[in-house]
């Protein structure tokens, strides 16, 4: 089991045997429950810090909202809110209001409500939300120039706003968070697979876990500041099956753009005949692969590199594979 990696006390994760004794207890106790294995790891985190006595216990939600397991911890003082768009559908519903509704569930009574700007709609429905239950919202624009930011891409700027937001509410509720060190935590913050160059056999290729329409508008958006864009980019795409594939073809695909459509691994995926049933998509420009290895072999066959990087994304599992697989040929 990995999913240790992703408990941290102060820097530092779980012990792997620790672990392992909180997941089998919780396996063992709650098995009836059919817990999916987000929830399980939700069960471990909150056994683990309640044993621990953490003062502050930072939660990142998953799903998000009204059903996400987060919520089995009642107390949320600060609820913080970066853009919300259209994802998870299948769970949340079909449109942004459906989906804002869901994940405001979580704001109750004198929550601290810290939110980057939001969509018309979604900002309405979390001022009415606040107002219903006797919270606070605090909207923060993007963050600064004045802070240099580890993480990359213009829209990080809004999450960073909010992130600092998050810590000013802390302060105000007795924390003593030094300028200094905020300042040094957003320069050092740093995400595997975000918009990361990976050096493969002497090549360069870029990725990004954008798995659904919002972040790959973001992507897309990132694209217009890229040298060569205009010449047209690889994609080595691999998308879940259960995602919107047409809004994120629709959003990335530009002009002199080709597709190498890959299957995330070990997950249901779309593929190349799920795509003939989508009018709107020129099929011309895409080809389909076995493995995403493929794909690659595929790029280095090219009479000439492509005049701009190759971009892998479409998944975060796919994206996570990619890194092992050329960390692996570094060797």
């Amino acid at each position: 089991m990995t999913y240790a990696r992703g408990l941290e006390l102060i820097k530092k994760n779980i012990n792997q045997s620790d672990f392992e004794k909180i997941y089998n207890l919780i396996d063992k106790n709650f098995s009836t429950f059919e817990l999916t294995p987000f929830e399980k790891i939700i069960c471990c985190a909150l056994s683990f810090f309640d044993n621990e006595k953490v003062e502050l216990l930072i939660l990142e939600a998953g799903l998000g909202g009204r059903l996400d397991a987060t919520t089995a911890h009642k107390s949320r003082p600060i609820v913080a809110i970066g853009n919300i768009g259209l994802d998870h559908k299948e769970f949340l519903g079909d449109t942004i209001v459906k989906i804002a509704e869901e994940k405001l569930a979580v704001i109750e009574k004198n929550s601290i409500v810290i939110s980057c700007n939001q969509n018309i709609q979604v900002e309405n429905l979390i001022n009415k939300k606040v107002e219903e239950v006797g919270a606070e919202i605090i909207w923060k624009d993007s963050i600064s120039n004045n802070y240099e930011l580890g993480l990359k891409g213009n829209f990080q700027k809004q999450n960073a706003s909010v992130a600092v937001g998050a810590i000013e509410a802390l302060n105000n509720l007795g924390f003593n968070i030094k300028e200094k060190h905020i300042s040094k935590g957003l320069k050092k913050t740093t995400w595997k697979g975000r918009l990361e160059i990976i050096n493969y056999l002497n090549k360069k290729i870029l990725v990004d876990c954008a798995h659904n329409y919002p972040a790959a508008k973001a992507l897309s958006n990132e694209r217009t500041n890229w040298e060569n864009e205009d010449k047209g980019i690889y994609w080595i795409l691999g998308v879940q099956r259960q995602k919107d594939m047409y809004a994120i073809l629709k959003t990335i695909l530009k002009k002199n753009d080709h597709i190498l459509l890959v299957p995330v691994p070990n997950q249901p995926s779309w593929q190349l005949k799920d795509l003939s049933e989508i009018k709107e998509i020129d099929l011309q420009k895409i080809i389909e692969f076995k493995k995403f290895e493929l794909a690659i072999e595929y790029l280095f066959s090219l009479e000439k590199w492509p005049p701009n990087h190759p971009v892998l994304t479409g998944s975060i599992f796919l994206v996570a594979e990619f890194i092992k697989f050329a960390n692996k040929k570094k060797y």
